[in-house]
């Protein structure tokens, strides 16, 4: 009896360790899947490093971190949607966009080198017969808002990060319902972690039914996050009426009085773009395609009024008429995100700065720039050209704050001034280069932006619409304090 007991003990053993053996060979496998995903599809060169050494330091953990943060994971049903918006992208371009397009002329070389990189990533060129009206305080922005929704005629579309549903914007949404009352098609897509309060209110319900479409992007769930990586979100900001006249720019739907009043970083100061033209019909093609890639119901309907625009230009003939009445900016919309091949606005931005020949002034909200961007503004600073940044002295995330104060030694000590601005939390993103071009939109100088949320930017062609963002610019210099060098 003593002796079966042994042997059992013995087989139990033995068994145990085939498992605990076979256990390690299968992590060891997956350790180094994880290793040679990092080797192949990671890019950049620091994060590339950054990741094997979490892999190696902490094995376990770092499995899990790269299953979950790695890679840009959309789903694979979210994917195969996209890849069919990218061809409706490309024959809605070819069919209505095309006729307003216009290769700029090599008389302007910084100018044509910038609309050709921007338009070979997102398949937009430049349009001419644009206006554009820069917003620059939030009163102007909810004054202009309102007052077009409520001569709204046909449609009213909106898609934003953030909407805080307090003060101001509890009478913009109201105007939205009153419009759908009168037989306007109202649409809201809102971004489903950063409209999260959103959601959760009782608006939802009362938008809807008034009549109001909306739509979360890039929904959320502990189940999701085994397909889908949870970190990707829907950053543009949005409004287009009439599909004749579109708004973007660092705005999002909140109230500055209320949103995060007890953050101790003041008021956040957004700007702007009220637009009408040709331009307008690329940002309805943005906003369409956020809409068709969040289920299969929504690419069917987005596929059936794109088909019937493209049929027959009667569908369209306000917005013909407004395109050739408009003015005469020349401008250019770049879209990105990870459900892209490229990185087009991250790709436009680097080359803009590496052609800068006299000044480039930066407004940014988070700066946590990687080595190409680094290059790029030290680079430009070193061979002569004025490089200025201005960011917030205070921001709603400490982690952000030190991160970027931990650049300016290095930035400063290679020629790049550096201001920091009191009069609130600076929110608007604007780059321009050489008082000549400006991209204006919803990117951040930071890796998020960059590469994991779906963006949008303005490129303008335009000396005097560039010269009102320099003034804006020069405005928050005057509240502003420059960073010196401290030994």
């Amino acid at each position: 009896m003593d002796l079966m007991r042994i042997f059992n003990l013995i087989d139990d053993v033995l068994m145990a360790w085939d498992l605990s053996g076979l256990a390690i060979l299968m992590y060891g496998i997956l350790v180094i899947g994880c290793v040679v995903r990092v080797l192949y599809r990671q890019k950049s060169t620091g994060v590339t490093f950054a990741w094997l050494i979490i892999l190696f330091v902490f094995p376990l953990v770092g499995v899990v971190l790269y299953f979950m943060f790695g890679e840009s994971r959309l789903g694979f049903d979210r994917q195969k949607r996209s890849q069919q918006v990218q061809i409706l992208y490309q024959e809605f371009g070819k069919t209505h966009l095309a006729k307003y397009m216009v290769h700029l002329q090599p008389k302007n070389q910084t100018h044509q080198d910038i609309e050709q990189l921007a338009m070979s990533e997102s398949s937009f060129g430049a349009t001419a017969g644009n206006d554009m009206t820069l917003l620059a305080t939030t009163d102007d922005i909810i004054h202009h808002m309102m007052a077009d929704i409520d001569d709204a005629q046909h449609s009213c579309l909106l898609s934003f990060y953030i909407i805080e549903p307090d003060g101001k914007i509890a009478r913009l949404l109201e105007a939205l319902m009153r419009a759908s009352a009168r037989g306007v098609d109202c649409l809201i897509l809102a971004d489903a972690v950063g409209s999260r309060r959103f959601f959760k209110s009782v608006w939802v319900a009362r938008l809807k039914n008034a009549g109001v479409v909306v739509h979360q992007s890039l929904p959320v769930g502990f189940i999701r996050t085994f397909f889908t990586r949870m970190d990707l979100r829907n950053h543009r900001k949005l409004l287009i009426i009439d599909k004749q006249i579109g708004y973007t720019g660092s705005f999002n739907l909140i109230d500055p009085k209320y949103f995060k009043a007890d953050s101790g970083v003041g008021e956040w100061v957004d700007v702007m773009m009220r637009c009408i033209g040709s331009v307008v019909l690329e940002m309805v093609a943005v906003l369409y395609a956020d809409v068709a890639v969040e289920n299969d119901d929504n690419l069917h309907i987005v596929k059936e009024r794109l088909s019937s625009l493209m049929q027959d230009d009667v569908h369209l003939p306000d917005v013909i008429m407004t395109v050739k009445r408009a003015g005469d900016i020349t401008a250019q919309v770049v879209p990105s995100g990870p459900d892209q091949s490229e990185n087009a606005i991250y790709r436009t931005i680097i080359h803009a700065l590496h052609i800068a020949k006299e000044r480039i002034t930066i407004t940014t909200p988070y700066f946590v720039p990687d080595e190409p961007l680094l290059l790029a503004m030290t680079s430009a600073a070193k061979r002569g050209v004025n490089v200025t940044l201005i960011v917030p002295k205070d921001v709603d995330s400490c982690l952000v704050k030190y991160t970027s104060r931990a650049y300016f030694p290095m930035l400063m000590k290679n020629g790049v001034h550096i201001a920091q601005f009191y009069g609130g939390l600076l929110h608007a993103k604007t780059l321009v280069i050489d008082d000549c071009l400006c991209l204006f939109g919803t990117v951040n100088m930071d890796m998020r932006s960059f590469f994991l949320n779906l963006e949008i930017t303005l490129v303008i062609y335009d000396k005097d619409m560039t010269t009102q963002i320099i003034a804006q610019q020069n405005a928050y210099l005057k509240q502003s304090e420059t960073v010196c060098i401290t030994s």
